[in-house]
């Protein structure tokens, strides 16, 4: 599936502040500013997550003077995307956005693109600092640990065990979260939980099912999954709705609204979680333009204002690093309020 996403709209009401100093971009025609090309490689084909970031970056092009082409494997593995990023080098592209499936074993390749004067952001994930010019993430990752560990016990009263079930064993986000909710366990939090698993259904919907239904026959005393990874929540979600479990071990963990909305109404799943994955494209982008237009250096204390994109203001932290914003609770309650 290689989607090439054509805009030639001119850029209108980008903004970008620099600390202290202020300044505006505007063009008025599309000759104003020469036409960017991007590529971005999200982690593999048919998640609607990542098709929602596209759909955010689709939006922005739309008036950056921008065309985004979505290119990713079938499979979300450690080296699939590297011969994508050599593509691009080829190409010639203005920048590669990336949603890392490994935090380290595509470093050489993305330095190769920066030396060849290419733009390269981590959306979603992060990869190491030298490797990329900055990189945008949902949310506070050192936080996502506790919020999950915590989001477990509100659906089965603080107590009771529990499994994780994860994307890949070397996805950097994923990853990330497990170490500090270990981290969260190990230092009292939740006593009344018992982590009893983590397994890993490689962000594959067969082979999440699986470990799902492995899950379930190995711990008889399981009270629910915490599956942080859209694939495998609906996947969980699914095997739960058609079993004599439904209702007693509970699903929650990650997830968009429309996936889940049938396994909120059918009772199989109280809450879960999510942010809106199209502010991370919608920021990509602009930031991708603000950074060809001004020459911007991401840094720490760098500020970005962007109308009509997210919260519109941000300022880039440690390693230039940029946190869309916070997740968002969905229950039967509010799940029709949201389209994604």
């Amino acid at each position: 599936m290689n989607t090439k996403y054509r805009a030639l709209v001119p850029v209108l009401g980008m903004s970008l502040i620099l600390t202290g100093v202020s300044a505006s971009f505007v063009a008025t025609s599309a000759t104003a500013a020469p036409k960017l090309k991007v590529t971005y490689i999200p982690k593999n084909l048919g998640n609607p997550y990542f098709d929602a970031i596209v759909k955010g970056f689709n939006k922005s092009a739309k008036g950056l003077n921008m065309t985004v082409k979505v290119v990713a494997p079938a499979q979300a593995g450690a080296t699939d995307q590297i011969p994508f990023i050599e593509a691009a080098i080829q190409q010639k592209v203005d920048a590669i956005a990336i949603s890392p499936n490994d935090a380290s074993a595509l470093c050489p390749t993305l330095k190769r693109a920066m030396k060849a004067g290419i733009i390269v952001l981590a959306v979603n994930g992060d990869v190491d600092v030298a490797c990329r010019q900055a990189s945008i993430t949902p949310v506070d990752f050192s936080l996502l640990g506790k919020y999950l560990v915590d989001q477990t016990a509100s659906v089965i009263d603080g107590k009771g065990d529990w499994a994780f079930l994860s994307a890949t064993s070397t996805a950097p986000d994923q990853n990330g979260w497990l170490v500090a909710a270990g981290k969260y366990i190990e230092g009292g939090g939740q006593p009344g939980l018992k982590l009893v698993d983590t397994v890993y259904g490689d962000d594959a919907p067969e082979k999440s099912a699986t470990e799902a239904q492995a899950l379930l026959a190995k711990y008889p005393n399981l009270k629910a999954i915490n599956a942080p990874t859209t694939v495998g929540i609906a996947a969980a979600a699914q095997v739960l709705s058609t079993s004599p479990l439904k209702g007693k071990v509970q699903v929650t963990g990650l997830g968009t609204p429309n996936q889940m909305r049938q396994y909120i109404k059918d009772g199989t799943v109280k809450s879960f979680s999510l942010w809106d994955p199209s502010v991370q494209g919608s920021l990509a982008a602009n930031l991708i333009a603000t950074m060809k237009a001004k020459n911007l250096k991401p840094k720490a204390g760098v500020k970005l204002a962007y109308k009509g994109v997210g919260p519109e203001k941000w300022t880039m932290g440690k390693n230039a690093g940029i946190i869309a914003g916070p997740p968002q609770e969905f229950n039967a309650k509010n799940i029709d309020d949201f389209n994604f």
